[in-house]
């Protein structure tokens, strides 16, 4: 089974042990930012991937139980950085690495700000968003910057989770298969340290604050709360025009 992985810090304690063969497996690892690791998915390249939950709109899958990558309320590192208060700002600067975080700004830009604003990629804008573990270095930089945490403007506006990413599968997975990656995500949960202590963003930030992250602002349990903001973001999204059908979510067994 051919599996792609999201290289970011939160993702980490979901695929921790499958990586590093503390669990074992039959999978093939493919590590690459969110968005490419939806195209591979996208492209039957790979079997399953942990990507941005805006990708389960843009073909037929199913979600593998009881996994994500969510936030309670702040996450921290799904960040919109202003240099105007956010009623002034008329131009916005995604980050292309997460269709997900892209499609979370707009929905709030429209529905919860209600300001109309201009997208770009590149160039100066009144804001920025900035995702994964860019945002935990700019935030460690400079952290009095005046930001926007998109988790906790979505938990304001629907008082709900927000889920950025989850397992996402094109094939389909039997109880065995779906068994091993809750087992990494159980064994990610309880050995936090242990992964800390081998991060590649380690030179982002300190072990510290590496532990607080994971275990404060990143939530790994996929549950009523997460599988309703899902579909509230589905909805949101296909009023905006960002996806063209807001499909029924389905499980693997």
């Amino acid at each position: 089974m051919k599996v792609a992985l999201v290289e970011f810090l939160n993702a980490y304690p979901l695929y921790f042990a499958l990586q590093k063969n503390i669990i074992k497996h039959n999978f093939e690892f493919y590590s690459y930012p969110p968005s490419v690791c939806a195209r591979l998915l996208r492209d039957k390249k790979v079997d399953v991937g942990n990507v941005p939950i805006i990708e389960y709109a843009k073909g037929n899958y199913k979600i593998i139980k009881d996994c994500c990558i969510a936030s309670n309320k702040e996450v921290k590192s799904v960040v919109l950085f202003l240099n105007k208060p956010i009623n002034s700002v008329r131009k916005v600067k995604l980050d292309s690495n997460s269709n997900t975080s892209v499609a979370l700004t707009k929905i709030l830009f429209r529905f919860k700000y209600n300001i109309t604003v201009d997208y770009a990629y590149d160039g100066y804008a009144d804001c920025e968003l900035v995702i994964g573990d860019k945002a935990l270095k700019r935030i460690k930089e400079n952290e009095n910057a005046k930001r926007l945490d998109l988790a906790v403007e979505w938990n304001r506006f629907t008082g709900l989770p927000f889920v950025f990413a989850a397992w996402l599968s094109n094939i389909e997975t039997d109880e065995k298969t779906k068994e091993l990656f809750i087992k990494s995500k159980e064994w990610g949960k309880s050995n936090i340290d242990i992964i800390c202590e081998s991060a590649n963003a380690l030179n982002l930030i300190s072990k510290d604050e590496c532990l607080s992250y994971l275990r404060n602002n990143i939530s790994y349990d996929l549950d009523e709360h997460k599988i309703e903001s899902i579909k509230q973001f589905l909805f949101y999204a296909k009023q905006c025009g960002i996806i063209d059908d807001n499909p029924e979510l389905k499980f693997t067994c």
